[in-house]
C-alpha cells in the first residue's frame, strides 16, 4: 500500500481536471469533424473518441475516490486520553499509534463504550484509551498521521490542528469539529 501526502493528492486531482478538460475538448473535435472526413480519418476519429470516453470514465472514478480529510480527536480526562476518529478505514495509522504506545494502551470498559457511543452519530468512532502519556507526544503522533488533530481538555477548551500541509503546524486555531451531539466533557468523564 501506498500512501500520498495531501499536497500530492491535491497535485493529482489538478491533473484529473486537465484530463478531463482535454478529453472534452476532443470529443467535441471528434463529434464535429466526423461527417466531413474520409473513412480512414473517421477510424482514427472513433479511436480518439473511445480514448476520450475512456478517459472520462477513470477520471470521474478517480475523483469520486479522492481520500477524504482524516481527523483525530484527542479527549483529555483526567489521568488518561481517549483517541477518537473518523478514518477508521485507515486502521494502519492506529496500529502504528498502538505499536509505539505500545504499554500505555488500554481497553475501553464497558461504560466508557456507552459514554462515548454519541461520538458515533456524528462519525468519530473511539479508538484506543491511553494512559500515563504526556499530551504533547500524543498531539505530536497524531499530527504526523491525521490531517486535522482536534483537542480538547477538561475545562472544555478545544484547540485545532490544521496537518495537512505539514506534519509540525507551529499554532492552533480555537475551534472545535462538526458535532451535534457534544455535550462537553463532563457527560464523558470517569
Amino acid at each position: 500500500m501506498v500512501v500520498h501526502p495531501r499536497s500530492e493528492t491535491r497535485r493529482n486531482r489538478v491533473i484529473h481536471f486537465l484530463t478531463l478538460t482535454l478529453s472534452v475538448f476532443v470529443l467535441i473535435i471528434v463529434i464535429s469533424g466526423y461527417g466531413q472526413a474520409s473513412q480512414v480519418t473517421q477510424f482514427f476519429y472513433v479511436l480518439l473518441g473511445i480514448g476520450a470516453i475512456a478517459a472520462i470514465v477513470m477520471v470521474l472514478i478517480q475523483l469520486y475516490s479522492f481520500p477524504k480529510r482524516s481527523h483525530a480527536l484527542i479527549i483529555h480526562r483526567d489521568g488518561e486520553m481517549v483517541i477518537a476518529t473518523n478514518a477508521v478505514h485507515e486502521s494502519f495509522k492506529l496500529r502504528h499509534l498502538r505499536d509505539v504506545l505500545s504499554e500505555n494502551v488500554f481497553a475501553f470498559s464497558d461504560e466508557d463504550r456507552e459514554r462515548l457511543k454519541p461520538l458515533e452519530s456524528d462519525g468519530y468512532f473511539p479508538a484506543m484509551l491511553v494512559r500515563n502519556v504526556r499530551k504533547v507526544l500524543l498531539l505530536r503522533l497524531c499530527t504526523m498521521m491525521f490531517d486535522d488533530v482536534y483537542v480538547v481538555d477538561q475545562s472544555d477548551r478545544w484547540e485545532h490542528y490544521d496537518c495537512s500541509d505539514t506534519a509540525e503546524p507551529t499554532f492552533n486555531k480555537r475551534e472545535m469539529p462538526p458535532l451535534r451531539t457534544w455535550k462537553g466533557t463532563d457527560n464523558i468523564s470517569a
